[in-house]
């Protein structure tokens, strides 16, 4: 069931009477100048230390941030292969583990960031192992995420609220008058909003915040950030974002 069909009518309506407003400041909205038409911003030059590439472009983050950022692009890589779309998985997980970002991943290490199960999931995908052969598979890579960002040691509350920040940036990126342009950070968007309720699922007296986040995730499809004709206007990820960041200042 596609977001227009989700019970969220009054986020939806809001939304609707934001469109003609500048999106609110959680990152690039529509009419931002983001070179490329899909993924992150290519540059030739090597990144410098602490250095990552996202789809507003390159930031500086130290390594718990640099890790946040990639395992929304592995929660996005795991929720599109749950949904059957190995394809539009397969660079997500490449994302995380390929050589070409090895200095994006730098200090991950002392967090006890294991990237194997997350490797055997991209080798299932690889190998077009269906996502019904590979729930054990699945599971691990997912625990994998979770256990690295809580070995980074970053505030919970922190980690919610930058989760959300870059999840804005990324849906501002990839999302024009409610239709997807940049399907890669569409996606991303999205894992980095799931990230965001299961880290707040772990934390205490934090039900509303896990309720706004509940609803935040439920504004992609059913099934994932899969392809959709028509998808949630950035005005109202923006105002959702907004409601979450509210329930989040009170804790």
């Amino acid at each position: 069931m596609s977001y227009f069909r989700q019970a969220l009518i009054p986020v939806f309506l809001l939304g609707l009477a934001a469109c003609d407003q500048p999106a609110p400041a959680t990152g690039p909205g529509p009419q931002a100048a983001i070179p490329g038409t899909n993924g992150p911003v290519v540059t030739d030059r090597p990144l410098a230390r602490d250095e990552i590439r996202t789809s507003a472009g390159i930031r500086v983050l130290p390594a718990e941030k640099r890790l946040a950022v990639l395992a929304g692009s592995a929660s996005a890589g795991l929720a599109l292969y749950q949904a059957g779309e190995l394809d539009a998985a397969a660079p997500h997980l490449e994302r995380l583990l390929g050589p070409e970002t090895a200095t994006e991943r730098e200090g991950f290490d002392r967090f006890g960031f294991d990237p194997a199960p997350l490797d055997a999931v991209r080798q299932a995908i690889q190998g077009g192992v269906p996502p019904e052969d590979s729930v054990e598979t699945i599971g691990a890579a997912q625990a994998a995420i979770f256990s690295g960002l809580e070995g980074s040691d970053m505030d919970s509350l922190d980690l919610v609220l930058f989760l959300l920040e870059v999840c804005g940036e990324e849906y501002g990126a990839g999302v024009m008058d409610a239709a997807i342009q940049r399907p890669l950070a569409y996606q991303v968007a999205y894992g980095h909003a799931v990230n965001a309720r299961q880290v707040a699922r772990g934390m205490e007296d934090a039900g509303d915040l896990v309720l706004e986040l509940e609803i935040l995730v439920r504004m992609w499809p059913d099934n994932g950030p899969v392809t959709a004709d028509a998808v949630a206007p950035v005005a109202a990820i923006g105002t959702q974002i907004a409601r979450a960041r509210l329930a989040a200042s009170v804790l």
